[in-house]
């Protein structure tokens, strides 16, 4: 059986913010996923896992975050990281309550992985959690010498223009190797390419924090990452995982691949996909 899409939104717990979202749902399903997209995009680019999941007994939730997609606020800038944290807390709890399931599990890309790790860290919410899947965290972002002078610049501007917002001058060649995604991506009047000083010093500093509380994840956790990520390098997740002490994690680096795994082109794409199927069911197995 597939899945029924429905879109609705709720008002955020920290300052009343309209956050939308959509759910794939199916009567009797008895898993739970939820995901957080990345930066500059929306819970509309996930089509691929959720074709994929569309015959398990998976139901699916997934925001568009503050500032993107159909959700309110600023393109590209939020006020507090925090934010983010609490709007995914907020959507995990409508999911489980909706679903009438106990526990979950989180997958984030990219930026989403940067949230996703960020609210695993947090107090008891991995005692609701079956397992995690980070898909190509931002925590070791490329730089090259112009990023690293607007890296200390953007400390500075972060405190006296914080909802300044320019370009964030992504390659979108470096996404995928499949073009039609790339056009896509060009088309898409949901997805956009813009950060603020604030946010982007929310982001120079988070994998400091992340790297130190690596070592209290101990849920299954599947990390994956492209080799060819020119966006996210992939020794982020390698450093990732020499610091997660999780007795159930698993760390896969994928031969020449981009940023967007999910979004690879077709047979490589189906790699993932099949993947992170397995690592689900490997943790809590289908009931037929």
């Amino acid at each position: 059986m597939g899945f029924e899409n429905k879109h609705s939104s709720f008002k955020s717990s920290v300052d009343n913010t309209n956050i939308f979202y959509q759910s794939w749902t199916k009567p009797n399903a008895n898993r739970l996923l939820v995901i957080q997209h990345g930066i500059g995009e929306h819970s509309g680019r996930y089509a691929n896992i959720v074709e994929k999941l569309k015959d398990s007994d998976f139901s699916i939730y997934a925001l568009d975050s503050r500032g993107h997609g159909r959700s309110e606020g600023i393109r590209g800038h939020v006020e507090q990281f925090q934010y983010y944290i609490e709007d995914l807390s907020d959507l995990i709890h409508i999911a489980l309550e909706e679903q009438k399931q106990e526990k979950f599990f989180l997958l984030g890309h990219s930026l989403g992985g940067v949230i996703a790790l960020q609210y695993t860290m947090e107090t008891h919410n991995q005692d609701r959690m079956h397992g995690l899947i980070v898909s190509s965290p931002g925590l070791k972002v490329k730089f090259d010498l112009e990023k690293l002078v607007k890296r200390e610049l953007a400390k500075v501007l972060a405190k006296f223009m914080p909802s300044f917002i320019v370009d964030t001058g992504l390659d979108l060649n470096l996404l995928s190797h499949d073009k039609s995604v790339i056009e896509a991506y060009k088309k898409d009047p949901l997805t956009h390419g813009k950060i603020s000083f604030q946010m982007a010093n929310h982001l120079f500093h988070l994998s400091y924090a992340i790297y130190e509380k690596a070592k209290n994840v101990h849920i299954p956790i599947f990390m994956i990452h492209g080799e060819k990520d020119g966006i996210a390098e992939a020794r982020g997740s390698i450093e990732l995982d020499e610091k997660v002490t999780s007795k159930n994690k698993t760390l896969k680096i994928y031969p020449d691949l981009y940023h967007e795994l999910m979004n690879e082109i077709p047979e490589r794409r189906e790699e993932v996909l099949s993947d992170i199927k397995n690592f689900l069911d490997s943790v809590v197995p289908e009931k037929l």
